[in-house]
């Protein structure tokens, strides 16, 4: 039994805080299922070496945030059907994880809202919104406002979903290159 003590606006739960106003609509497994129905997937890490951090930072222009990734292979290692990304990205006040399901060559084909955890702009999980990542890459402009429409009411979530999509598909190109492998 947890015990669960609210506060202002977080639930207290033993081992952690969690804000109350959480919504989660894919565990990494059912979402793997969703993108890659039918399809066997395999879970690679990958910890980028100094090298691949800098042609990371060489492409989008930022250090990357975490130490390490783990790519979902779909399909066998030689000849794959896609990957897929989980990550998370700052909202205005709390991460926001999403799922990246990319093809072979490193192009988004698809995003989902995984976990939302800000209390008002759930709008970025509309089709509408997410529908303009697809078919980008890493070299596309994904500026909020100009490239990407946002959603009214959610200007910092989708700014941090761009974010989130074009690095994805940024990790991809350099984890498939091998570089600094």
């Amino acid at each position: 039994m947890k015990l669960i003590i609210k506060a202002m606006s977080t639930v207290l739960l033993l081992g952690g805080v969690t804000p109350a106003y959480a919504y989660t609509w894919f565990t990494p497994e059912a979402l793997m299922e969703s993108y890659f129905p039918g399809v066997t997937t395999a879970a690679e890490e990958w910890v980028p070496d100094t090298t691949a951090a800098a042609e990371f930072k060489a492409r989008v222009g930022y250090t990357l945030p975490s130490p390490r990734y783990t790519f979902h292979v779909a399909g066998p290692a030689d000849a794959p059907v896609g990957y897929a990304l989980v990550d998370e990205q700052l909202g205005q006040h709390e991460p926001i994880t999403f799922g990246v399901k990319l093809r072979p060559d490193c192009v988004i084909e698809r995003i989902e809202v995984m976990v939302y955890r800000e209390a008002y702009g759930e709008g970025v999980r509309a089709e509408v919104f997410r529908s303009q990542f697809v078919g980008k890459r890493a070299s596309d402009p994904l500026r909020v406002g100009k490239d990407v429409q946002l959603v009214s009411g959610a200007t910092i979530s989708s700014r941090a979903l761009a974010t989130g999509a074009r690095r994805a598909a940024a990790l991809c190109e350099v984890w498939r290159a091998g570089v600094g492998a």
